[in-house]
């Protein structure tokens, strides 16, 4: 007789956001790195409300969070052999910015693709992330909870007001942590698999 797998904390917590993100909605919630806002990415008006929440320009594309390395290649696929090292080896969640495939089988919202055909995506190690987006079955975009131009909340109690009210769900997993994160390193990648540090 097989053990019954004992549930996570945060899973019932995973999944009313899992509910939120399907039924198009916006979600607030802990990550591997800051307190994030976060929608299908493959929900045209879900994005659109991020961009509206965020008040950040559409020109200005966002990142995308992708719970294993398959869902990554769909997006990324010329992504080079040195991404994946780097990912092996950085002490921390890792965005690579990246050539975005035509044949990508998301329909993303343009404003996710910069204008040189590239776009961010993070492969999260984070077990609650990771739940949420295999729940969800598609990559979520993301960014961190705050106005544009503003801080980035390593916290929970760092969210304002504001963007709380305008969210359809707000995560309970993570609001008693005391541990500031800090934003991921952000690195592009070339025709020629050279990267550049963007953010560190």
């Amino acid at each position: 007789m097989s053990r019954k797998k004992a549930r996570a904390p945060w899973q019932e917590d995973a999944l009313k956001a899992i509910a939120c993100l399907k039924n198009g909605g916006v979600i607030l919630h802990a990550t591997d790195t800051v307190w994030g806002l976060a929608a299908d990415a493959t929900n045209l008006a879900a994005v659109e409300r991020v961009f509206e929440i965020k008040a950040r320009p559409t020109n200005q594309p966002m990142l995308m969070l992708a719970s294993n390395s398959r869902m990554v290649e769909v997006i990324q696929p010329q992504l080079p052999e040195e991404a994946w090292e780097l990912m092996e080896v950085c002490d921390g969640p890792l965005t690579v910015l990246a050539p975005f495939s035509d044949q990508c089988r998301y329909a993303l919202h343009p404003a996710l693709v910069n204008d040189q055909g590239a776009c961010a995506v993070r492969l999260t190690q984070d077990p609650y992330c990771q739940f949420i987006i295999e729940g969800l079955g598609r990559p979520l975009v993301s960014t961190s909870a705050n106005k544009s131009g503003g801080a980035s909340p390593a916290l929970f109690s760092h969210v304002g007001k504001e963007i709380q009210s305008e969210v359809d769900y707000v995560g309970v997993y993570g609001q008693d942590n005391k541990t500031s994160q800090a934003p991921s390193m952000l690195v592009e990648f070339d025709e020629n698999n050279r990267f550049r540090v963007i953010r560190s």
